[in-house]
């Protein structure tokens, strides 16, 4: 026969849990609706490609003119069109005349495993505009952006493109490092009329969300004034799996009265790859980010303030460019605080230490998985001390539980006498009346540990597509074991033994004096909580908290068996 408090605790449980249930199931049909092809296991290529057209280098005495592009690219080219291609060790760039623009730039390193073939990575998104287009709206003749350019080349391999509008001759010059993924682009302007000339030397770059996986996090970035401005395309997801839609409103990034500013860069990011624009002078800079199409679309605006060029006068304003990967060693070479495109979470110095352990680590242990496991181990011991500490607290507290109901039923109806009754047998036993919420304790201790550990995994490129054993391919990711067809839904299988684990290391935990309705709904919704939320996290971050809760659960049996008496 259950008592009442029993019986409104098992109410209560089925009501929690079939509300979380609800918000698990809602929130993973939302992610369907927005992300139709999230659930879509790694494509792995053919046992034969065929062999892709070798794009002529940089350097040779002809301009390429029937290299072959997109359909969409291919009907908006037009027959004056002349492009130009350029490659690098570690990518291949695509320039045209049309607008003495930048019409494809593709990573020989990062595939998309998400999409058929596995293709390149593309930092170019929108093939049907031109990317690094300069508009020069502020002429007072159109938008420039399509203007026909004759091209050159330099011995040095760099690209050279001229146009004239009226009297005003516009040169746009493009030089590229022998290695890495950085270049700069100098534009001109020659005013060879007779009246005083006004120009910003704008440039754009669209940004749309491209297929796969790879884009679904998608924003225009900026670090102006010290902290990063961000405008989503695509949704962001948050740490606990929940994020904002993606932005509506145009956000402009300019110098306000009597405030210092600086645009260091701005540009176009997934998680892993950033589009950066750089400006020779920020304190001069400005940007805007402006939604085309909610959800899919953006444009991206960086310009300086506007300058007058008096008839005669030329004046060139230069960007530094960097289309690649977020490899911190590149990123921090850059410097203009580059680096800070890494998302590194609430903890900036935990990530970079967690980041560069597991780095270190694996130069050894060549499976990042194993990487985790020992990185893990290591916490567990450096924490060992404190946590010894905490459980035989708790335990002496436990003990205690019988002493301290006698007393509080000494007064059943005064709960002044009952309270000084029960810090009487605590200061008798020579026990902190604190005990009883140390069991939080090693969660809390853990937790910086947890934020580091997230965004290390979420954010490190090192870590992309790295995978453990059998069924976890990603340690970046969550990992899948099987999608339940009536359901449409992940089967992860860590999350699951997660929340088993803390079943059980709850149920050997001693229990201080505390009401068995509470202690009982502790014991279900904690696990509970944890499944839900490691369900969204990456199959790294459950790895090392199913292991670090399994050496609790050894730690914690070696201190039940033990017989030595604590000190308080």
């Amino acid at each position: 026969m259950l008592s009442p408090g029993e019986s409104s605790l098992d109410r209560n449980t089925l009501i929690a849990l079939a509300v979380t249930a609800l918000l698990y199931f809602g929130w993973q049909w939302s992610l369907d609706q927005r992300y139709p092809d999230r659930h879509k296991p790694p494509i792995r290529p053919p046992a034969e490609q065929p062999v892709p057209p070798t794009a002529t280098p940089v350097g040779s005495p002809a301009i390429p003119t029937s290299v072959p592009m997109p359909d969409a690219v291919t009907e908006m080219a037009t027959s004056s069109e002349e492009q130009l291609v350029v490659e690098r060790p570690l990518y291949t760039a695509t320039f045209t005349t049309m607008g003495g623009a930048l019409r494809e730039w593709v990573l020989h390193s990062y595939d998309d495993a998400s999409l058929p073939g596995r293709p390149p990575v593309a930092i170019t998104t929108n093939r049907e505009q031109l990317s690094l287009a300069t508009p020069f709206l502020e002429f007072g003749r159109g938008d420039l952006s399509n203007l026909t350019y004759t091209a050159s080349r330099s011995t040095d391999g760099a690209l050279e493109f001229t146009a004239n509008v009226g009297a005003i001759q516009i040169r746009k010059t493009y030089s590229f490092e022998p290695d890495g993924y950085a270049a700069r682009l100098s534009i001109e302007v020659e005013n060879r009329g007779t009246t005083e000339l006004s120009t910003e030397y704008g440039v754009r770059w669209p940004a749309r969300r491209g297929p796969g996986a790879e884009f679904s996090e998608y924003s225009l970035a900026a670090y102006a004034t010290d902290e990063v401005i961000r405008s989503s395309i695509a949704e962001r997801p948050s740490m606990l799996g929940f994020g904002g839609g993606p932005d509506r409103e145009p956000v402009a990034i300019a110098p306000k009265a009597a405030e210092p500013f600086e645009l260091d860069w701005a540009g176009a990011e997934t998680r892993y790859f950033i589009a950066a624009i750089l400006p020779d002078n920020p304190r001069d800079a400005r940007a805007r980010m402006t939604p085309v199409t909610p959800g899919s679309e953006s444009q991206l605006d960086v310009s300086f303030a506007a300058v007058s060029l008096p008839p005669g006068a030329k004046l060139a304003r230069d960007y530094r460019l960097y289309l690649g990967p977020k490899e911190p060693d590149r990123l921090e070479a850059l410097g203009a605080h580059l680096d800070d495109a890494i998302q590194k979470g609430w903890a900036p110095s935990l990530t970079r230490f967690f980041t560069g352990m597991l780095t270190r680590v694996h130069s050894f242990l060549p499976n990042y998985g194993l990487a985790i496991l020992l990185l893990t181990i290591v916490i567990r011991v450096a924490l060992a001390p404190l946590m010894v500490g905490q459980m035989r607290s708790m335990k002496r507290t436990a003990d205690l539980a019988p002493k301290v109901k006698a007393a509080q039923e000494r007064f059943p109806d005064d709960r002044q006498k009952q309270q000084e009754a029960v810090m009487a047998v605590y200061q008798q036993e020579g026990v902190s009346p604190f005990a009883m919420f140390a069991g939080c304790l090693p969660m809390l201790l853990q937790l910086p540990v947890m934020v580091g550990f997230y965004f290390a995994l979420q954010s490190s490129i090192q870590l992309r597509q790295q995978p453990f054993f059998g069924w976890i391919t990603d340690l970046s990711q969550p990992e899948m074991l099987f999608v339940i067809p009536w359901l449409n839904l992940h089967f992860r299988a860590l999350p699951l033994l997660l929340g088993g684990a803390m079943v059980l290391q709850q149920r050997l935990t001693p229990t201080p004096s505390m009401d068995p309705a509470q202690a009982r709904m502790m014991q279900i919704m904690m696990p509970v909580m944890m499944t839900v939320m490691f369900y969204q996290f990456a199959s790294g971050l459950g790895l090392y908290w199913l292991t670090s809760t399994l050496l609790g659960i050894g730690q914690q049996l070696l201190m039940n068996r033990s017989k030595k008496p604590a000190a308080a």
